[in-house]
């Protein structure tokens, strides 16, 4: 093999990529020429057109200036406005025969006859023309007699001027057309250079190139139908014999690796088909975990596919009642459903950390960082072992049972410490308000019993009697502000819905006040707990106002701080407040102060600026802090 390989080194004079660049290297400098030729024509021209088009107006330039001096003549136009007139055709015939395109045209040219024209149109403009318009502009009080000779003088010459005008123009034009024609000799010549060059690469293409490449293909299409006997004809010293070389060794090549590969494509085949089912298998155990609660039936439905999937004869999963207990729920596949028979969970061979387990028998833990909720045991017999697919999915089977006990376990705790958060509220509501006043009338009453006894005067009994009846109101009606707190929902989709909805309210309810709202947070997320404090505050605030304040307007502002806090302000244009607001039997001034503690805030009540009330409650909320 090597020594065929070393008989086939290719002279550089072989070489088919030798043979095919060199005319290509030809074409493609032809080519290069053709452009350059093209790109130098056209940057020579580029100004042509133009200098065609400010000559055309030039000439019509010449005619509107005689036509202005007979208007001149005829009285149409004043000495001093022809003058004006004059010197600014003066100044813009100038600036296009000195300054334009033309003069550059004229001046980049070969071309004696277009330098020759424009030295004409030159020559005339500053003999000829020039003077007369200079004596015009010049004598502001001609005579008619004299200004119509100066006329009759430009009218002398502004035909020959005109004429000028056109011959340079024309040989603008002929010596355009002359670049043009050069170009296209040049990329005739190329053309037919490149005819020839590419009809020599046709003839060596189909010697070297096209014939033996069909002989591959045929040779290809043999292979493709698993016939390894075809071999090519082609021998030349080049790179396409050396690649038909190649060719019919790789065909002999191929026909022993041929019988290898089917076997692999079988094997991976069914290894395929096996992660499919295992990815599929995941997929359905993460629903049925994601679903509503983790019942039993879920684990069983689980253990069962995982059995059928992985093919293990004894598949078990032993479930902790409650996190970190020593008691075991046994769960098994569907049909083989029995109560566990050893029934001591605490020295069962089956736990990971028993060290009783035997050959064959594997026990994976369910657990978290935390917490542990069990364990799942795997026995496949002596004589067989664990492969390494069927580790790597029980283990992903274990980590999402993991995960969503752990979640569930998580989310018991929290609706738990949320209840009992709850409760410590309603506790320390009715300690601070009914508590007290219950303990106050049991005073009362005592006070009374005493009065009795001693047989009292009747006015001491009866001012008794009325603080007893006094703190009864008192109780009564702040056990209905606690229900009517203790009902509140936040049923509004966000917090500006549910303050809309409170303004709304208190608006109906009062006639002759008008209540409002001006929300300007915008983007400040709240946190559930943080939405009932706040509207727990702004509604004590507001129905202190509503009793209290003998003003016509509330006005609930809501604002953000410079440091992401959240202010509140709930202002009234009553009679204000007093020093010290706290009244006997009252406590919601000191439950807002509690409710903003809770909040991390402060709650402020002052005189407003312009006389009433303002109520402000700032704190930062959770997501800032």
């Amino acid at each position: 093999m090597a020594t065929t390989l070393a008989g086939r080194k290719l002279r550089f004079s072989q070489s088919i990529a030798i043979q095919v660049l060199i005319p290509v290297v030809v074409i493609g400098l032809l080519a290069l020429v053709s452009m350059l030729v093209s790109l130098l024509v056209t940057l020579n021209t580029q100004h042509d057109a133009e200098a065609i088009n400010i000559a055309g107006s030039m000439r019509m330039q010449s005619y509107r200036i005689a036509v202005q001096i007979q208007q001149s003549v005829q009285g149409s136009v004043s000495m001093s406005q022809l003058g004006d007139l004059l010197a600014e055709e003066q100044r813009t015939f100038s600036e296009k025969l000195y300054q334009s395109s033309i003069a550059r045209v004229a001046g980049q040219s070969t071309e004696e006859n277009l330098k020759h024209a424009y030295n004409q149109v030159v020559d005339n403009w500053e003999s000829h023309m020039v003077p007369v318009l200079l004596s015009i502009m010049s004598g502001q009080s001609l005579s008619k007699e004299a200004l119509s000779a100066a006329s009759q003088d430009y009218l002398t010459h502004v035909t020959e001027h005109v004429r000028d005008i056109d011959q340079l123009v024309l040989s603008i034009q002929q010596n355009t057309e002359d670049k043009i024609e050069l170009l296209g000799m040049y990329e005739g010549l190329s053309i037919f250079l490149s005819f020839l060059v590419l009809v020599f690469i046709v003839m060596r293409a189909d010697q070297n190139l096209v014939r033996p490449l069909k002989d591959l293909v045929r040779a290809a299409e043999h292979t493709s139908v698993g016939d390894f006997s075809y071999r090519t004809y082609y021998e030349g010293v080049n790179e396409i014999g050396l690649l038909c070389s190649t060719f019919n060794d790789m065909s002999a090549s191929l026909a022993r690796h041929y019988r290898k590969l089917e076997d692999m494509v079988d094997e991976k085949t069914s290894q395929l088909k096996r992660s499919n089912q295992m990815l599929d298998f995941l997929y359905t155990t993460t629903q049925r975990l994601s679903e509503g609660i983790v019942s039993r039936e879920k684990f069983t439905d689980i253990i069962t596919d995982l059995k059928r999937l992985t093919g293990i004869p004894q598949l078990s999963l032993c479930l902790t009642n409650e996190a970190n207990a020593d008691t075991y729920d046994l769960i098994l596949p569907a049909g083989e459903q029995h109560d566990c028979l050893i029934r001591d969970c605490v020295n069962c061979f089956m736990r990971p950390d028993s060290g009783h387990q035997t050959k064959g028998e594997l026990s994976f833990p369910i657990e978290d960082s935390s917490d542990k909720f069990g364990f799942l045991y795997v026995n496949t017999g002596c004589h067989l072992e664990l492969e390494s697919w069927q580790v790597r999915l029980i283990d992903a089977v274990v980590e999402h049972l993991a995960s969503a006990m752990a979640l569930q376990y998580r989310e018991g705790l929290n609706r738990r410490l949320m209840l009992f958060e709850e409760r410590s509220i309603i506790a320390r509501e009715l300690h601070d308000s009914l508590a007290q006043s219950l303990s106050y009338m049991k005073m009362q009453v005592a006070r009374l019993m005493r009065l009795f006894d001693r047989q009292a005067p009747e006015e001491q009994i009866r001012e008794g009697l009325a603080d007893l009846q006094q703190g009864l109101n008192a109780a009564y009606k702040h056990l209905r502000e606690l229900l009517t707190t203790f009902r509140l929902k936040l049923d509004a989709p966000s917090l500006y819905h549910a303050l809309k909805a409170t303004v709304d309210e208190f608006d109906r309810q009062s006639e002759n006040l008008d209540v409002l709202l001006d929300y300007g947070l915008g983007h400040c997320p709240l946190s559930p707990n943080e939405d009932i404090h706040v509207l727990q505050i702004i509604r004590e605030a507001m129905t202190n106002a509503l009793k209290h304040s003998q003003g016509k307007r509330i006005e609930l502002r809501c604002e953000r701080g410079a440091d992401n806090s959240a202010i509140f302000r709930v202002i009234d244009n009553g009679i204000g407040i007093t020093a010290n607001p706290q009244k006997e039997y009252h406590y919601g001034l000191s439950t807002m102060e509690e409710r903003a503690a809770l909040l991390h805030g402060t709650l402020d009540i002052r005189a407003g600026e312009v006389g009433g009330t303002e109520v402000v409650l700032s704190f930062v909320p959770e997501v800032f802090s």
